[in-house]
């Protein structure tokens, strides 16, 4: 019991960093010829991994497994990094997208509140809220300088991340292939619909090339690696433990670690309401945690 406690523990903790690695790869990736260029390439290479690790499995999918997944792949991967990529590259500041993000646990709660498998309580609620109010106090102190000025459009578009992402969550944990399903072949059918959707997209902005520069070469392996392949995996992994609320809670803890990473990766200042935000993320995770969630009794 103590060893699958402990697992469990280190799957969130694999899951939080990962997630944060997207906002540093992306980073590493802001010299590039362009956004939409760098994820056609990412995606084009996590597809091609994939082939070769399933191999023939690839003949044995089917069509239920097919719309099901590519209903996830453009929830939570080409729509949520299309408008995240968009925004920051039109001047939004990714800790600014990132806590708009992090609305996620709010609406996945909202949503998960008519189910009566997995309804929110009032103990959650203030958790969860407790939670957004660190990350806002994170947010806020290391942005409060900031004078860009960014259309309202860009802050609408992590939201649809946001929304994108929920979708995606409470869609795989209500169906019944959560259980039973090919982790590998999930992620390859996911990853081929969302290269499918950047090749289209680099070939309407008119900015497909071959990357030459290292650095570039060093974001797309990051992003491949770090916040592709341990991301979501860690993700649907989790969702198999856990509840749909209880896994965006963990989002919240993405912000302030993304900012503690990017000083020490960057340098990066860290000012003193970012402690005091990370303090406060962690009291609203505790208290969802602690208060467990309404389940319905079953026979």
């Amino acid at each position: 019991m103590k060893r699958s406690t402990l697992g469990l523990l280190l799957l969130q903790m694999v899951f939080v960093l990962s997630w944060s690695s997207g906002f540093i790869g992306a980073k590493l990736a802001t010299q590039s010829d362009g956004i939409f260029n760098v994820l056609f390439w990412r995606f084009l290479l996590v597809s091609l991994c994939l082939a070769l690790f399933l191999n023939v499995r690839l003949l044995k999918v089917y069509w239920a497994q097919i719309r099901h997944h590519v209903v996830i792949g453009f929830l939570s991967q080409f729509l949520y990094l299309t408008c995240v990529y968009v925004a920051i590259q039109n001047g939004l500041p990714p800790g600014i997208a990132a806590i708009i993000a992090a609305l996620q646990p709010l609406m996945t709660a909202a949503l998960s509140s008519g189910s009566v498998v997995e309804r929110s309580g009032g103990w959650q609620w203030l958790g969860l809220m407790i939670g957004f109010t660190g990350v806002s106090i994170v947010i806020a102190g290391q942005y409060r300088n900031s004078g860009v000025e960014v259309g309202l459009v860009m802050y609408l578009l992590p939201l649809v991340s946001a929304l994108g992402l929920t979708l995606a969550t409470l869609y795989e944990r209500r169906s019944a292939q959560t259980q039973s399903g090919d982790l590998g072949l999930a992620l390859f059918i996911q990853s081929l619909l969302t290269l499918i959707g950047f090749a289209a997209a680099v070939l309407y902005t008119d900015t497909l090339s071959i990357p030459r520069a290292p650095d570039v070469w060093v974001s797309i392996i990051w992003l491949t690696v770090f916040s592709t392949f341990v991301a979501y995996l860690s993700l649907w992994m989790l969702l198999r433990f856990m509840t749909a609320t209880h896994v965006a809670a963990l989002v919240y803890l993405e912000p302030p670690v993304t900012l503690v990473w990017a000083a020490l990766m960057f340098g990066d200042v860290i000012y003193a309401s970012t402690y005091i935000g990370i303090v406060v993320v962690v009291a609203g995770l505790i208290l969802v945690r602690l208060k467990q969630p309404v389940a319905a009794c079953t026979s």
